[in-house]
């Protein structure tokens, strides 16, 4: 049997496919699983050994003389509907659930009365739903073997400004770490885009390394599978490594984990239950009332706390 996943994007959500991949291989042993996604994401899938062939949405070409038993559109778009036009196969297009996150955004401002679905909506979930499963976690393949040095992993950043809790805190948060912790290793985890950015973490008298922009995505998953523990943003790389079965401290800003993004591993979310939030379905890069509350709120002691609590969890 032959099956055709579409995602073209984000790192994240890529991410959480892995678990229909793993689920739909569970289902068909024997078939070929083929991905179609966006050029920058295909070294991601090194760590992905089910998926059969993975191919950049321009190279549809290559395929359109396989008959596919089903195609299976986790994006759900205009982009990936014009790609289904172009495949042989039956079509299945997961739930976008719109109003449901409408609802959840807008909970106070507009009465979203006729969505009768009160659940809260998992994507993984949908994912699932379409080979009549509902339960699954996402999975990258990385390697575990390190040693005894105690290992934190840190994502300061986020594709979205909102999304990002400011630099100083992170680094006031490494040096309660590194105090209480016996001088462990830091690895500061980004993107080429986020180079800049990171030039705040490169002159502190802690273990760092500093491995943003540096790192292919199958590197970048290698390196959080590495950690102890991940300190992290809402962002793709909280689902890498969440993926990797890495415990999460996750700070949540103008976001929530009602939208069914949220990490999968044993992870402690930090949020402030604010009249505001969520205020922006992805974060946005402007707190439209100026206070940026959701995030300033969220104090270094509060996630050192989060983190001391999972660590000993963990008996480190």
């Amino acid at each position: 049997m032959n099956f055709c996943i579409i995602r073209l994007s984000s790192l994240g959500d890529i991410v959480l496919t892995t678990a229909f991949i793993v689920e739909l291989k569970k289902n068909y042993p024997q078939s070929k699983i083929f991905y179609v996604t966006k050029k920058n994401f295909i070294d991601l899938f090194k760590k992905v050994p089910l998926v059969d062939k993975v191919l950049d949405y321009s190279q549809l070409s290559t395929i359109k003389h396989i008959k596919f038993d089903a195609i299976y559109d986790l994006q759900v778009n205009l982009r990936t509907l014009i790609i289904t036009l172009k495949l042989n196969g039956k079509v299945y297009r997961a739930p976008k659930h719109r109003l449901y996150r409408l609802k959840v955004l807008y909970k106070s401002r507009f009465p979203f009365n006729f969505v009768k679905d009160k659940k809260q909506k998992d994507i993984i979930e949908d994912y699932l739903g379409l080979i009549g499963k509902n339960d699954g976690l996402p999975k990258l393949i990385c390697k575990k073997e390190k040693d005894d040095d105690l290992t934190i992993g840190i994502a300061p950043f986020a594709a979205w400004k909102n999304k990002m809790w400011e630099a100083k805190n992170f680094i006031k948060l490494m040096e309660l770490i590194d105090r209480e912790f016996n001088h462990p290793s830091f690895l500061i985890f980004g993107s080429k885009d986020e180079v800049s950015l990171a030039d705040d973490f490169n002159s502190l008298p802690y273990r760092v390394s500093n491995y943003v922009g540096s790192l292919t995505l199958s590197q970048l998953v290698e390196k959080v599978g590495l950690c102890d523990i991940f300190i992290t943003n809402d962002s793709g790389l909280m689902h890498i490594a969440s993926a990797c079965d890495v415990p999460i401290v996750a700070i949540f800003g103008p976001t929530v984990k009602e939208f069914g993004f949220y990490p999968r591993t044993k992870s402690i979310i930090i949020e402030k239950q604010l009249e505001c939030r969520p205020c922006h379905l992805h974060g946005g890069n402007v707190c439209r009332l100026g206070h940026f509350k959701c995030m300033r709120d969220i104090k270094p002691q509060e996630v050192f706390l989060a983190v001391k609590s999972l660590l000993e969890e963990k008996d480190v």
